[in-house]
């Protein structure tokens, strides 16, 4: 019998196909599944750093497909309270967008779960037996708006005052606010004074006030304290906000807001000076022009006074009006429909304010987007 060479021993070894042997095999495929290990824990160790923070807004870079955006509006994303989220206004316009009605996004409070709201803006507490209101939420075209995070918005307001300013409308917006936040604070840790012209609810913890100062004309008038119902009977001082302004001097964050009291849809009696004669002395003007007049008489005082390093100011722009009922289908009383486009509003005013704000020479900001946060 022949002996078998060295080649065709190490031939029938090896599986006759050149096959690697089963030791080796089986030291790669644990170095593999290590480094593997390895890299869903490098993985994890990064999504959980700061490193990689999620940009929101990419419109003035990178504008999303039509396709991707069309997904995006479908299913609303709810961002939760991430502190990370970070949103820049500069890249990120808040007024392109639209309402969506989403019931997977719980409210942050409702009716009955906030002590601060006045019977006449509970929809609840008016008869109204249906919640659906509470789910719309403003879903921007191309950014994505962090949900508000009543903590963070707190942080922010620490040491500092924000105050609203305006009429029953900005009263309502002073009162959501609070309702806003009010949830995450201990009991023993808030306050709320209120007042017939100036309320203010204290977070004391943080050393922080939300305020509201009733002022529906913004300027002075005979209305201002006790309210003359018969439009025809107020008279406005549209050169001066003195008496008002003198409690806004010192306060960090002022929301302004003035137009329903001057749709009374007569001429106003406005007033040079002061109110010592009476109704002698005042001029009947046109809304348009006597709104005008007094937004100036506002604004020149924002520019006068307002250190911009030190105070932010923003104005409350008006929404749509609906006084009209035929504009909408009848008895919706108890429902919450989307408004028909071009539903007319008071173009004149408007007109005024927008020149106002654009010839202001301090910065004012329109909408109601606080701390990159949507409110």
């Amino acid at each position: 019998m022949n002996p078998m060479n060295p080649k065709s021993l190490s031939a029938s070894r090896g599986g006759g196909g050149g096959k690697m042997p089963l030791s080796i095999v089986a030291i790669i495929l644990c170095t593999l599944a290590f480094m593997g290990l390895l890299y869903t824990e490098r993985l994890s160790f990064l999504s959980s750093n700061t490193i990689f923070r999620f940009k929101p807004c990419p419109a003035a870079r990178y504008k999303l497909p039509k396709s991707d955006s069309k997904k995006l509006k479908e299913k609303p994303l709810d961002y939760g309270a991430d502190d990370r989220f970070e949103f820049d206004p500069e890249e990120c316009s808040i007024t392109n967008g639209k309402w969506v009605f989403n019931r997977s996004i719980k409210p942050l409070y409702t009716d009955s779960s906030c002590p601060y709201l006045d019977r006449q803006v509970s929809c609840v507490k008016n008869g109204r037996n249906d919640s659906d209101y509470l789910y719309w939420h403003w879903q921007l075209d191309d950014c994505m708006l962090p949900r508000f995070n009543p903590e963070i918005a707190l942080r922010k307001l620490q040491g500092k005052r924000l105050m609203f300013v305006g009429d029953s409308l900005q009263r309502g917006q002073w009162q959501s606010f609070v309702c806003l936040v009010e949830s995450v604070i201990p009991k023993s840790q808030k306050s709320m004074k209120r007042g017939r012209v100036h309320s203010v609810f204290k977070a004391k913890e943080y050393n922080a006030t939300i305020e509201f100062y009733w002022a529906p004309f913004l300027i002075e008038s005979n209305s201002d304290v006790h309210i003359i119902g018969d439009p025809k009977q107020r008279i406005l001082k549209i050169d001066s906000v003195a008496k008002h302004a003198q409690n806004w001097i010192g306060v960090d964050t002022l929301v302004f807001n003035t137009y329903v009291w001057w749709m009374s849809g007569l001429k106003i009696k406005s007033l040079w000076g002061n109110f010592s004669n009476g109704e002698e002395g005042y001029e009947e003007l046109e809304a348009p022009v006597s709104y005008r007049i007094g937004l100036k008489t506002w604004a020149n005082w924002v520019d006068t006074t307002i250190d911009p390093n030190k105070t932010r100011v923003f104005f409350t722009t008006m929404s749509p009006t609906h006084q009209r009922s035929n504009l909408f289908f009848p008895s919706l009383l108890l429902a919450t429909t989307k408004l028909k486009k071009n539903t007319p509003s008071v173009s004149k005013l408007l007109s005024s304010l927008k020149i106002l704000l654009f010839r202001t020479k301090t910065k004012i900001q329109t909408g109601q987007s606080f701390f990159g946060q949507e409110v």
